[in-house]
Order: C-alpha cells, then sequence, then structure tokens
C-alpha cells in the first residue's frame, strides 16, 4: 500500500478548495479551465519544462503552452532560462486576490470611462428621436398586446381619453381577442371617442361615438393616443395584424383630421 505523505494531504485539501472554483470565476479572474490545471500540476511539481508540465496536467505541450503564457501574465507563474530548457514555477496561491484587486482597478477605470461617454452616446439617441418607433404585432395576443398599450398611454395623459376609427368590419374580431377590454377601459377611468365606420357599434360607458357611415364600411381600426397611433387590420383568414407607430408628427396629424372630422358630425 502507497504511504500518504503530508504534502498528499495538503495537496487533496487544496483540490477540494479549488473544486469550488467554477468555471464563471475562473473567467471573471480573466481566467479558464487549463490555465488552472496547468497552475495545479505546477504547484505539484514545483518547477518543470513544458514537457514535464504538459504530462502531469494530462494535455498535449501546445495547449500548456497557451495556459502557461496566460498564467504568466496574470502573474501566477514565473520560469527560469537553465543552460538546455526553460523551468516554469508557480507562484503562490495567495496572488490570485491579487487579480481580484486588478479586475476591480480596471472595472473602476471602465466605469469612470462609461460614465464620460453615456452621456455622448445619450446625445446621439436624442439627435435621432424624430425617427419614428413601429413595431409589429400579429394574432389575437398580438392584438391584446396593442390594446394594452392603448390603455396603458393614455392612462399617463392628463385627458385620459384616446380617439378611435372603429370599422364594423373587424370589431367582433377586435373584442374577442380581449372581451374584457371594455370593462377594463372603464375600470380604468380611460375615456375614448370613437367614429364609427359601417352599421352598428354602441355606447358602453365613458365614452362618445358618432357615426361617420353606416353604409359602408373601413377594413381598418386606427387607434391615436398621446404620442402613438395603432391601425389594426385582418388579412383574408381573419387574422387580425397591427404595428404601433410611435411618432408626435404623426400622431397630431391623426389627431387634427379626427377632431376636425368629429366636429363636422355634430
Amino acid at each position: 500500500m502507497n504511504k500518504i505523505t503530508v504534502f498528499d494531504v495538503i495537496f487533496l485539501s487544496f483540490m477540494k478548495s479549488f473544486s469550488k472554483l467554477k468555471l464563471q470565476t475562473l473567467e471573471l479572474l480573466g481566467l479558464r479551465e487549463k490555465d488552472m490545471e496547468v497552475y495545479t500540476a505546477l504547484l505539484q511539481l514545483g518547477s518543470a519544462p513544458l514537457r514535464g508540465v504538459a504530462e502531469q496536467a494530462g494535455l498535449n505541450r501546445g495547449t500548456a503552452y497557451d495556459a502557461l503564457k496566460r498564467l504568466k501574465a496574470s502573474g501566477l507563474v514565473s520560469h527560469v532560462d537553465a543552460k538546455s530548457h526553460r523551468y516554469f514555477m508557480a507562484e503562490d496561491p495567495g496572488k490570485l486576490t491579487g487579480l481580484v484587486t486588478r479586475r476591480e482597478v480596471a472595472l473602476q477605470e471602465v466605469r469612470q470611462t462609461l460614465t464620460d461617454v453615456i452621456p455622448a452616446l445619450q446625445s446621439l439617441t436624442l439627435e435621432q428621436n424624430h425617427r419614428p418607433s413601429v413595431r409589429y404585432y400579429e394574432g389575437a395576443s398580438g392584438i391584446r398586446d396593442i390594446l394594452q398599450d392603448v390603455l396603458l398611454t393614455t392612462e399617463k395623459i392628463e385627458s385620459r381619453t384616446y380617439c378611435v376609427y372603429s370599422s364594423s368590419v373587424i370589431r367582433d374580431l377586435i373584442a374577442a381577442a380581449w372581451p374584457r377590454f371594455v370593462s377594463q377601459r372603464k375600470r380604468r377611468d380611460v375615456y375614448v371617442k370613437a367614429i364609427a365606420v359601417g352599421k352598428g357599434g354602441t355606447t358602453a360607458g365613458k365614452d362618445e361615438r358618432k357615426w361617420l357611415t353606416k353604409k359602408t364600411s373601413a377594413p381598418t381600426y386606427i387607434f391615436i393616443y398621446g404620442n402613438k397611433t395603432a391601425y389594426v387590420a385582418a388579412d383574408a383568414s381573419k387574422r387580425l395584424f397591427g404595428v404601433i407607430i410611435e411618432d408626435d408628427a404623426i400622431a397630431k396629424t391623426q389627431q387634427l383630421i379626427f377632431e376636425s372630422l368629429w366636429k363636422s358630425l355634430d
């Protein structure tokens, strides 16, 4: 039976502790799993040439050499040049905490750099604010998202009112996408002014309705709310789809047309 030396006990204890170092932790230190395998091998060997390190770590020489370069850069390995070989030695494991300190300092420098850079990046965004944001939605769940956005946005408007062109062609499809929309609208104290295009449609509370025509209809619902407009239609298979356009100019133009038409229907 092989005798267990004091070194073996110490090494096994080290390996037990080292196994707690997760791969993510090594990456945060700028190290890889193979690097620590090489470092551990060197701790056992004391000093050794590249071939001895690779054999002890169970790696090919190319992989071991790349690991040694990273370990040297991290200050965990040093070397001395002998007559025929270069011998590598592991530095004190306590230097691992030095890596953490250096990372902390580097992160502080990055934080300061970002503090200086972020305002410049934000200014680029402000310069592009004239560009409208367009989001596409599809199916009943997508239309429900649009309706939810109508309520959430309108709640933040002082008048708490949105406008809509209501189309008899797809009115029932939209209602089916969120059957409780009207009750939710009233519960949230959101008002609506609706211009109906086509037959049908009644007031349900906290709303006003006027009819543009009851003889023909339009294939699209148009919501005007805040700085947004939403368009909802259905394809030949009666599958709903829609878009939300977030742009002040477009919303104001649509609002102006709606209010002018609304007054003419008195």
